[in-house]
């Protein structure tokens, strides 16, 4: 490959190989049909727009004149240098902050600026910053010795500075040169062991088709990228080995490395024949699932948050009058949504929900996970619900996902809502949906009823998807009890 056909690194690809170095290629050789959109993206450029808005000053401008003329924020700066031998580097540099120093353009100097997702700071957004601020030192011929992440918590934008230090750029140059390699290579890099990245990953769907093809280990549920590297080991490097293997054999195997391995070599060597044989592989055949078989109806609840200010904006509700021995009228289903329009409200919402619970006091409350207990009993605490009434509730729980676990290997990667209604034939009204484009739309939505300009559509798509979520926790309900 000539190094005048080099393809420029730029600060997009440099993210998606520190996130997987397979994505990376994917992202220049990969059949671009086989990309899905992802909400996920979109609710981080919404984020950063917040961001970077708060900083927003009078004395702003864009592009480069903008630094001549010395303006206090900088926006929409696009660099390029060969910080690494034969290879031009392109950085996108939406903000840039005046700060002290003595570059080109007088007694100042620019530094960086990222806006982060998540709780805490990352090797991606050192790295990114650490780019960032060497493509802006070469443009002012003045060190930068800092940067800003900025954050924002409950609504309120936080501002952390970073000092930008030889380590991390040592640590960039030398991403960067294994970056090239990668990208160099004919053949794309292995699937990752850590597959939980993959949820937000828009090439999920066509590594996951190639992991089960080739029958990764990182397949099977219970198995991340330590375990694997154990298995890998003892001789164990697909899906096949270890269904085959003997539980007492690979229980010695594993104990080596720590009883908390060898505890679950039964687990895993079930779950792997599941997944090999495409057949479920029921645990506890005299399991009776008393809860579910007498209850004489249901409430079903399900939750939809906004995690970045901890706000739980939709508590929705499925009310089933009967028992789920016979066939299920979906059209008579009555749903119940109860928006939580402000964190501020809560003392509204927890009298309503309150009102549900005790019209139907009678009936358990199905849900899929701990997240919904969690956050409804907090709320009871947080509006001064007594112990008798906290206990009482607590009571009527049923966990779906719980009584999958303990009583069934399915073959499925893993035991999420969407794994197991799809395996047990049940389907979302609204294509390629998941919890990160609810909250986009709800944010959409939010953002609408600001500017007067209430745009239903967005609200109603938030009501289905919340409405297939409980349905579909009903239907592996159901399918539980239809094995007995």
């Amino acid at each position: 490959m000539k190094c005048n056909e080099s393809k420029p690194i730029n600060d997009h690809l440099l993210r998606s190989w520190i996130r997987c170095r397979r994505k990376a290629w994917l992202e220049i050789y990969g059949d671009k049909q086989k990309k899905l959109w992802t909400a996920h993206s979109t609710l981080q450029l919404n984020h950063q727009i917040d961001c970077f808005h708060n900083l927003a000053q009078k004395s702003y401008g864009i592009g480069i004149q903008a630094c001549e003329e010395g303006k206090n924020i900088v926006y929409g700066i696009r660099l390029k240098f060969p910080l690494i031998k034969h290879r031009i580097i392109k950085g996108n540099l939406p903000i840039l902050k005046k700060t002290s120093g003595d570059s080109i353009w007088g007694n100042f100097s620019y530094q960086p600026v990222l806006a982060r997702q998540g709780k805490k700071i990352t090797r991606e957004h050192r790295l990114i910053l650490s780019m960032t601020g060497l493509l802006i030192n070469n443009l002012q011929k003045y060190q930068s010795q800092k940067g800003l992440i900025l954050h924002k918590e409950n609504d309120i934008i936080k501002v952390e500075k970073i000092r930008l230090t030889n380590k991390m750029n040592t640590e960039l140059i030398k991403s960067l040169l294994n970056l090239e390699r990668d990208i160099e290579s004919k053949d794309p890099p292995p699937i990752t062991s850590n597959r939980k990245k993959c949820t937000i990953c828009s090439w999920r769907k066509y590594c996951d088709s190639v992991s089960i093809q080739e029958g990764y280990l990182s397949e099977v549920s219970g198995i991340g990228a330590k375990r694997e590297l154990l298995l890998n080991k003892i001789g164990i490097n697909n899906i096949e080995d270890l269904a085959k293997i003997k539980h007492y054999k690979l229980k010695a195997k594993l104990d080596k490395f720590g009883t908390q391995h060898g505890d679950i070599s039964k687990q895993l060597i079930s779950q792997a024949q599941s997944q090999s044989n495409n057949k479920a592989i029921k645990l506890n055949p005299e399991e009776e699932l008393k809860n579910l078989k007498q209850a004489k109806g249901f409430l079903i609840y399900d939750i939809e948050s906004d995690p970045d200010i901890k706000h739980d904006f939709l508590h929705g509700f499925i009310r089933i009058p009967n028992n789920l021995n016979n066939e299920i009228n979906f059209k008579k289903i009555k749903y119940s949504p109860l928006l939580n329009l402000e964190k501020n409200t809560e003392n509204s919402l927890w009298e309503r929900i309150k009102r549900k619970l005790n019209r139907h006091k009678d009936l358990p409350i199905l849900h899929y996970g701990e997240t919904e207990p969690i956050s409804l009993l907090k709320l009871g605490l947080r509006q001064g619900a007594s112990t008798h009434e906290i206990v009482a509730i607590k009571k009527r729980f049923i966990d779906i996902h719980l009584l999958i676990r303990e009583n069934w290997r399915l073959p499925v990667r893993n035991y999420g809502l969407k794994s197991i209604a799809e395996f047990i034939g049940f389907e979302w009204e609204q294509s390629n949906i998941d919890g990160a484009r609810a909250l986009l739309w709800w944010r959409q939505w939010k953002k609408s009823r600001r500017l007067n300009n209430v745009y239903s559509k967005n609200l109603n798509s938030i009501f289905k998807y919340n409405r297939d979520d409980c349905i579909a926790t009903l239907m592996i309900a159901k399918w539980l009890i239809d094995q007995e």
